[in-house]
């Protein structure tokens, strides 16, 4: 099942979206300069609480850490904030304030992720590097070491490792997925050991470097981090299993439009949205977890219709779109006919993905979030969609 809120007008679309650590509550930008905060998302009755406009430009990327109950935004203003939440006093009512952040770019911010354990968040950004950003209590302000070595283009995604703040995976349009290392004294005393990415690094210093054949518009981790995703603006997927011999790669090449933003639902499954309007899913093609990945299903299908007559009647793909072209030739503007309509839940380009349940059993995602340029946010229930077999995406 799909449950569809339509947060703003279909021309504003959303930008980026973040749940907070419960999903009770949702921060999103409407395409613009604002982050508009609803509660009650657990229920029918969302209700917009707050809108933060402290950013001059659009609002290109938020996280909310469940850690530290803390939003952290990032924009093409080239200015990130954290935002703290302080309820209503006797003087003053509840807000969300803002704390400054020392980024030190002189190009938009692209994208924002916070570490699991609330300390380090990172920004990526067209100034062809990473601030990664740790919080200074003398100045009450986040300040920022920058990972630049090896870019040379725009940094468009990045992503921590789920069990090491010190682990951060990017996405760039150079064609390639880095990881590099975020350790920094002050915050982590020791550097904790890489596994299976070798000997330990000091800030900025890189432990691996994968290919793509486009530009890199996604990375994700799995739940025990042995398995880098991420995404290839020519329509590609690419699972990196680390191991001490070296990365292993296997390539999941699809026919649709390229992926946005990739989430793991589990060890053996992956969740894609992007420029194709409907979520697809990427599972082992067989038993085995080491074996070949492939397209598993898409969340949105398509009704069941009239089989078409034989020989391709009126009611065919063919024929509709052959009726379509004839419409614009022989009168100058198009007819809309029963195939012109849009059959899936999202109108436009997805651009946010996320997971919307607090957990499930074995580590599975059971409800997923997407936000698109249509101004919608769909929340897909899991285990209610027959075409997702979870038993399957959690294999042992």
């Amino acid at each position: 099942m799909a449950l569809v809120q339509q947060l703003t007008l279909p021309t504003e679309g959303i930008s980026c979206h973040a749940w907070n650590g419960d999903r009770t509550m949702i921060a999103f930008c409407p395409n613009n300069n604002e982050i508009h905060i609803y509660g009650q998302c657990q229920s029918d009755n969302w209700t917009r609480l707050h809108i933060l406009t402290e950013h001059d430009l659009l609002v290109s990327g938020l996280d909310w850490s469940a850690e530290n109950n803390k939003i952290v935004s990032c924009s093409h203003d080239r200015n990130a904030f954290v935002w703290t939440y302080f309820p209503a006093t006797s003087d003053e009512p509840e807000q969300w304030k803002p704390a400054l952040v020392i980024l030190r770019i002189d190009r938009a911010a692209l994208d924002v992720k916070w570490s699991n354990d609330g300390l380090r968040f990172a920004v990526t950004s067209g100034a062809k590097s990473v601030p990664v950003c740790t919080y200074e209590p003398a100045n009450d302000w986040w300040v920022s070491k920058i990972v630049k070595k090896k870019f040379k283009s725009t940094v468009l995604c990045c992503a921590f490792h789920p069990t090491n703040g010190q682990l951060l995976a990017t996405g760039s349009a150079d064609f390639k997925c880095r990881v590099y290392s975020t350790f920094t004294a002050d915050v982590d005393g020791t550097v904790v050991n890489a596994g299976a990415f070798g000997t330990p690094q000091e800030f900025g210093e890189t432990y691996v470097e994968l290919s793509a054949f486009g530009w890199v518009n996604a990375v994700a981790w799995s739940p025990s981090g042995e398995i880098l995703a991420f995404a290839g603006q020519d329509s590609s997927v690419h699972l990196a299993t680390f191991t001490p011999a070296g990365p292993v790669v296997r390539t999941i090449r699809f026919k649709e439009l390229p992926l946005n933003k990739l989430l793991f639902l589990s060890e053996t499954g992956l969740v894609g949205g992007g420029h194709d309007f409907n979520p697809i899913v990427f599972a082992p093609l067989t038993a085995a977890r080491d074996g070949e990945w492939g397209l598993y299903s898409k969340l949105d299908q398509r009704k069941e219709e009239a089989a078409a007559p034989a020989g391709g009647g009126s009611n065919s793909g063919v024929a509709a779109a052959r009726a379509l072209f004839q419409n614009k030739a022989a009168r100058g503007q198009e007819k809309k006919t029963e195939g012109d309509t849009l059959w899936t839940q999202h109108e436009n380009a997805i651009t946010g993905l996320s997971n919307a349940g607090i957990g499930g059993p074995n580590q599975v995602v059971r409800k997923v979030a997407t936000s698109g340029l249509d101004g919608r946010l769909v929340l897909w229930d899991l285990p209610e969609l027959d075409i997702l077999d979870l038993a399957k995406l959690s294999l042992a």
